[in-house]
């Protein structure tokens, strides 16, 4: 006769229970394992990533997981990931005392060329997702938001150049800016892109706090 105490239906409420944002990461971690890292002997499993995530949610308030702050998150979870490689030493969430790594064969080249992988991965900054194969499918497969956005940030960028280079020469003319009808007219077609690109987002689903700073994202 054998028993033992299985966590199954806790753990599987605790992940339905994550909100959008640490789902996210859950998923782009298992991505990052799989697509990536690529483990041969299961030495690194997607049930030590959900762990993680775990983790993440049980140390900070949940306020802190929104939208803006996902690539903070996917960067802690990276970093959380390359120390238990490093370590050998991730602790189950469920019994923190049992160590997940204890027995995962980790052979020293292995670590060694992981955490070379997961550090320039963290250094690549927002680049890291198009580092993905489904995510770089998903984009050559529709292209069209990724070029709309990307001929409006290029217009708003030479609104931007001509608008200064207008300015600077309104001031050694002895012109007044706000009465040169060029300024004008190259502030109303701003306001024009901004609104058309707000519009856009709320469409399609992403949040959009402040429409006044849109212009400033779209030049960074």
């Amino acid at each position: 006769m054998e028993w033992r105490i299985g966590f199954n239906t806790g753990e599987a409420e605790l992940v339905n229970n994550l909100n959008d944002t640490q789902a996210k990461v859950y998923v782009m971690l298992k991505m990052i394992v799989k697509d990536v890292l690529r483990p041969s002997k299961k030495e690194i499993t997607s049930y030590a990533m959900k762990n993680i995530v775990l983790w993440q949610a049980e140390r900070n308030p949940q306020n802190k997981f929104y939208a803006q702050s996902f690539l903070h998150w996917l960067h802690d979870g990276l970093r959380a990931l390359r120390t238990a490689i490093v370590t050998q030493q991730l602790s189950y969430y469920m019994i923190p005392e049992r160590n997940l790594m204890a027995a995962s064969g980790l052979t020293y080249r292995q670590q060694s060329h992981w955490v070379e992988v997961i550090t320039d991965m963290m250094a690549e900054g927002p680049r890291v997702i198009l580092g993905l194969p489904k995510i770089r499918r998903a984009i050559v497969a529709s292209p069209e938001p990724i070029l709309w956005y990307s001929m409006k940030r290029m217009e708003l960028e030479m609104l931007e150049l001509e608008y200064m280079n207008r300015f600077v020469t309104c001031l050694e003319n002895g012109v007044v800016g706000m009465t040169d009808a060029i300024l004008q007219e190259i502030r109303r077609r701003r306001g024009e892109l901004v609104m058309e690109i707000a519009l856009r987002m709320i469409e399609e689903g992403c949040a959009v706090n402040d429409l006044t700073n849109i212009h400033h994202k779209m030049l960074k």
